[in-house]
């Protein structure tokens, strides 16, 4: 029985016999309502009985045929036509579930809701690798679930935590049967989905792509596990491996990849500076070698800054307007997170040297610049401006400035209301905590104080 399109108004307005814009990913009469939107904007299908078309082919039998077969019954078997049966609409879950995850990254999805502009492009390859493998069909179908869940209500219904638990299972029963190296040893499961990634990597060793699908999965990421690696021991990568997984031919040349080599080449200092004295010949090079690149660094967001202010307001309009609109998204948020980036190599300088009185107020700038983005970026709330989370979060630790950090945790919480209803002020805590557990740069921080003042550093300064 193959389906016919029927049209694309959402429930709501199906039920009313309302006049429905099919907004996405909820339609205007829902939204002034405050009532869950399902539906808008997608095709759906009446399904009427399945048709045959006889097609001739010359002398072939009828493919199925039997003598019981109305069709032709009396004609010579010369005669007898070939029957096709046509579904050219969705007639199995597969088919939707390629049609709901391509609805979810294509173009035309507004960039507040669009998963491959918040996650990759490597997404876009995904439609045409489902029914291949298990754990990926289970993968994507949770993720449509998710998407679709969190698009109407803002939270997850049960529905899709269950497709979140069987996507899990189905993964780790894969590799389990077929990688058993990817899995950690019992007793060291990772917990985050960064962590689960970095084991992968690990095992695999080699971190150069294979093929373009792989080589925009690793440009995806390389940013989670390298930024969640500074604040955890929990990924074990050595700071050659972090400079290993930043490399991608696909922007070596672009201000994008100059900041992701920058930031890889944090671990590796802090891994050897916690192994020298203050003092020594090594830690005065190591304290050289993080100013340079410090100051190397500053060229850089000099270039994300100049890209992102050159099409801060696009003159131009219908088509046009849309494209540029997408541009200054991607360079703003690539900007904020360059600020960020600047916050963290500001820490590391500042750890080796403690009395430089401008690296505090370079930071503050750094942060004030977060908190103005901040403000521009909630037009793209709240998939579109998922960045702002973790770039707000490192402006609050990185700056001192109690105004600063106070009007950074107002920005962190609306847009964290946004996914757990949780407040700022609570994150910010664990995220103090957790750092000062697994960083080196407290500890090192602390020996650096120890060493050229004599006293004992019982807080940091941030």
């Amino acid at each position: 029985m193959p389906g016919v399109p029927s049209g694309r108004a959402c429930d709501g307005c199906r039920r009313q016999k309302k006049k429905c814009d099919e907004k996405q990913p909820s339609c205007s009469r829902c939204l002034r309502l405050n009532i869950p939107c399902v539906g808008s904007g997608q095709r759906r299908y009446k399904f009427q009985q399945e048709y045959t078309l006889p097609v001739l082919s010359g002398k072939a039998k009828v493919r199925g045929w039997s003598s019981k077969d109305p069709i032709n019954s009396s004609s010579s078997e010369e005669e007898r036509t070939d029957v096709c049966r046509l579904s050219p609409h969705p007639s199995n879950a597969l088919t939707v579930l390629s049609q709901a995850f391509v609805r979810a990254i294509h173009p035309s999805m507004d960039i507040r809701w669009n998963l491959a502009w918040v996650y990759g492009g490597f997404l876009r390859d995904v439609p045409a690798r489902l029914g291949t493998n298990e754990a990926l069909d289970a993968a994507a179908d949770a993720v449509v679930s998710m998407h679709s869940s969190f698009c109407a209500t803002r939270k997850m219904s049960v529905q899709a935590l269950g497709k979140y638990s069987r996507a899990l299972t189905t993964l780790h029963v894969c590799i389990t049967d077929d990688c058993k190296g990817f899995l950690p040893a019992k007793g060291c499961v990772a917990t985050g989905h960064a962590e689960g990634a970095a084991q992968i990597l690990k095992v695999r060793k080699n971190f150069r792509p294979r093929d373009d699908f792989e080589a925009m999965l690793l440009l995806t990421l390389r940013g989670p596990v390298l930024f969640e690696g500074l604040f955890t021991d929990r990924i074990s990568l050595t700071g050659m491996e972090y400079e290993a997984l930043v490399e991608s031919d696909i922007d070596a040349n672009t201000p994008d990849g100059q900041m992701m080599r920058c930031l890889a080449r944090v671990p590796g200092i802090r891994e050897r500076t916690a192994t020298t004295m203050p003092g020594d010949a090594e830690f005065e090079s190591l304290r050289g070698e993080a100013r340079f690149l410090y100051e190397t660094y500053q060229g850089v967001l000099t270039s994300l800054q100049a890209r992102t202010t050159s099409i801060e307001t696009p003159l131009a309009t219908g088509s046009m307007y849309r494209l540029c609109t997408l541009m200054y998204a991607q360079y703003q948020r690539m900007y904020g997170l360059g600020l960020a980036v600047a916050i963290i190599l500001n820490c590391l300088v500042r750890t080796l040297n403690p009395a430089d009185p401008v690296l505090p107020l370079e930071a503050t700038y750094f942060a004030q610049e977060i908190v103005r983005l901040s403000d521009s970026a909630v037009a793209f709330r709240p998939l579109g401006s998922y960045y702002m989370l973790i770039c707000l979060l490192t402006a609050w630790v990185g700056t001192t400035d109690p105004i600063v950090r106070t009007t950074a945790e107002k920005a962190l919480d609306d847009y964290q209301y946004d996914f757990d209803r949780g407040k700022a002020a609570e994150t910010i805590a664990k995220f103090e905590l957790k750092l000062r557990r697994t960083s080196d740069f407290t500890k090192i921080y602390e020996k650096v104080i120890e060493q050229e003042t004599g006293k004992t550093l019982l807080e940091p300064a941030w």
